[in-house]
């Protein structure tokens, strides 16, 4: 594949990718190829590919015959991932609690102090940030894991985590609260506690899932 057609694929993938998390794009809407291609200014080979790259994601269902659309997310594929993540990422903290540096922590808690500034005086909040911070947030802890088969896992889940991080923001009934928590996981982190750090992102993402459950599930 020429690196112009690569380009195109990409450029496809995100436009679709992100209308899909930001809500333009709801479930079950049909994506066709020619809509595609006009929307985003290329031709139906990069579309083509970019679906089949957003199926393999979980983003896109292909129908033979009938075309592609946008997958929905059962409760299975939740209850799946996070339990991954339960199991995995509070493991994950107590070896890389000693090997993060206080630089990325120092960084980190930049980050959530400004939001945290935002959120005080009532400010807009860019949810799709706060979802990015919070993905970058779990994959450093996962990233300085002694064990790089974990990071390797938490990899190739990356497209479908986001996708839930993403669904987890909007379902954030309190802003402050989940701020509150990262800063509070942050601190710990400074401290080097490592039973506590993992008990604490245990109960964090725990969290997050019954706030998807409540709002995407629970009727």
């Amino acid at each position: 594949m020429q690196t112009k057609d690569k380009a195109s694929w990409i450029r496809v993938y995100e436009w679709i990718r992100n209308g899909i998390e930001d809500g333009l794009l709801a479930v079950g809407d049909p994506l066709p190829e020619n809509m595609l291609a006009k929307e985003t200014g290329v031709s139906r080979t990069p579309v083509r590919e970019a679906l089949r790259r957003l199926e393999q994601d979980g983003y896109v269902k292909i129908i033979p015959r009938k075309g592609a659309f946008v997958s929905d997310i059962s409760l299975e594929d939740l209850k799946e991932i996070y339990d991954i993540r339960k199991l995995l990422e509070p493991f994950a903290a107590l070896s890389a609690v000693n090997r993060i540096p206080d630089s990325v922590i120092d960084e980190m808690e930049k980050d959530w102090k400004a939001l945290k500034k935002v959120a005080d005086i009532g400010g807009d909040i860019d949810l799709s940030k706060v979802s990015d911070m919070d993905l970058a947030f779990h994959m450093t802890i996962t990233k300085y894991s002694t064990n790089k088969r974990i990071e390797s896992i938490m990899s190739t889940y990356h497209t479908q985590i986001r996708r839930f991080q993403r669904l987890a923001a909007k379902s954030l009934s309190n802003i402050q609260d989940t701020i509150g928590q990262h800063l509070e996981i942050l601190a710990v982190l400074r401290k080097r506690d490592g039973k506590l750090l993992s008990d604490l992102l245990y109960e964090h993402i725990t969290k997050s899932e019954g706030n998807i459950m409540k709002d995407y599930f629970v009727k």
